[in-house]
């Protein structure tokens, strides 16, 4: 009897040892928090309004300028459409208006009114007379007189408004002839125009 109860009470004694054991050997599991960074949408940018050059080499008026650290001061090939074309003022009587050198505006696109995303083409004539007259001998089947000075290009009598060309020039901020553009300006050296020109009014 005696032996009975010393036996029950030992193994009393490891089961609750073991109990105790078990309770202070195991560690509660926490749980990390879930961390959802709050970041901004990621900005949609729009594409560019024109490519920087055309299939055949030649540049776009904004891809020009978008290179200008390389075109500056360089030969080049710009395609665009004619915007704009200089005419001489009307005078009123008595009074004297003096005219401009002639020039136009070449833009990406034929209704392009923004002179900002436009340029400026100048140096083909010292004034519109030299136009005029070289206009005239061509409505009459004759060979336009060549302009003053030695090596210049023959003046021009299609630079007409919604005409779309390739136009040849020197890039550069100042012109030969005084013009001043800080977006750069085209000195004029030939040019070749496409079909007939887009009916577009001279604004």
């Amino acid at each position: 009897m005696r032996t009975t109860t010393l036996i029950w009470v030992a193994s009393s004694l490891s089961l609750g040892s073991l109990a105790g054991c078990g309770q202070t050997g195991e560690t509660a599991a926490v749980e990390e928090p879930t961390i959802r960074p709050n970041l901004p949408a990621v900005p949609q940018v729009p594409p560019p309004p024109h490519p920087i050059t055309y299939p055949d080499g030649t540049y776009t008026v904004y891809g020009l300028r978008k290179r200008i650290e390389h075109t500056m001061d360089t030969e080049v090939k710009v395609t665009g459409y004619i915007t704009w074309v200089y005419q001489r003022p009307e005078c009123p009587e008595g009074q004297r208006c003096p005219a401009k050198m002639p020039h136009v505006r070449i833009g990406d696109a034929a209704n392009e009114t923004d002179d900002r995303k436009t340029l400026l083409l100048v140096g083909y004539a010292a004034n519109q007379d030299e136009i005029d007259e070289a206009r005239e001998d061509a409505a009459h089947g004759r060979t336009p007189a060549p302009p003053e000075g030695e090596g210049l290009p023959p003046i021009p009598t299609d630079l007409e408004v919604g005409r779309r060309g390739v136009f040849e020039g020197r890039f550069t901020r100042v012109s030969g002839a005084g013009f001043l553009e800080s977006e750069g300006l085209l000195d004029y050296r030939r040019h070749q125009l496409e079909g007939t020109p887009e009916p577009t009014k001279n604004r």
